[in-house]
């Protein structure tokens, strides 16, 4: 499964720009086929729903790429996977070995997109008087589906190789197997709740928020 983790990425990546075909590319579609794939629905879904929330409020608007999600929520259920981990406890490395996967994705896709520019002016030479007859747009669709697909396979592959080295590190440490139950899925999607809640745009609903995690940091302190 960990070795698909590369192919999933490239599919995923594809469905954000290149396929929109709605919300197939969201955490949480990659969390139930994974489930599926692996046999453990819950703690698939449970990880994506940490990467849906976190993002809820970054979406594409303009020249604007958001971090993508996949790369830390595929990232993340790879090594959980590939070293028998289980649980919110042992979640919690993976989810922030992955989350900078993410916005370097982005950088990708920034990158691929400035790629493009050149595509751009290849077609405006096409549609120059003398060039009649060269016009073929379907060419440059192909190309950049193509050039994009194994770009992402690539970087998920050097990214993935590179999280499963910084794991084995860290594990040899004894830094990524928590106590069980030192962590519960409740206050990781509570944390992870804060994208949500800044999608709302409403200054009490900030003010809210900050009330809670007080409160909650004062009843943890005091416990």
């Amino acid at each position: 499964m960990d070795a698909a983790g590369e192919f999933f990425f490239a599919v995923f990546s594809s469905l954000r720009f290149s396929l929109n075909l709605g919300i197939l590319e969201r955490p949480l579609v990659q969390g139930l086929l994974w489930g599926l794939l692996t046999g453990d629905v819950t703690q698939a879904v449970s990880v994506a729903l940490v990467f849906e929330l976190l993002w809820l409020d970054l979406i594409p608007a303009g020249t604007f790429i958001p971090p993508n999600p996949a790369a830390g929520n595929l990232a993340a259920l790879a090594l959980m996977s590939a070293f028998g981990l289980s649980g919110a406890s042992g979640a919690v490395f993976p989810i922030l070995i992955g989350l900078p996967l993410s916005w370097m994705a982005a950088g990708l896709e920034r990158v691929h997109r400035a790629h493009q520019n050149a595509a751009f002016d290849t077609l405006q030479h096409w549609l120059a008087p003398e060039r009649q007859g060269a016009y073929n747009p379907g060419l440059l669709v192909r190309r950049a589906l193509t050039r994009s697909a194994l770009a992402h396979f690539l970087f998920f592959l050097a990214a993935l190789g590179g999280a499963m080295a910084l794991a084995g590190v860290l594990l040899g440490q004894g830094l990524m197997r928590p106590a069980p139950g030192l962590f519960s899925w409740g206050q990781l999607w509570l944390g992870a709740s804060v994208g949500g809640l800044l999608s709302l745009r409403v200054p009490r609903a900030y003010a809210v928020m900050a009330l809670c995690a007080l409160v909650v940091a004062v009843a943890g302190f005091l416990g």
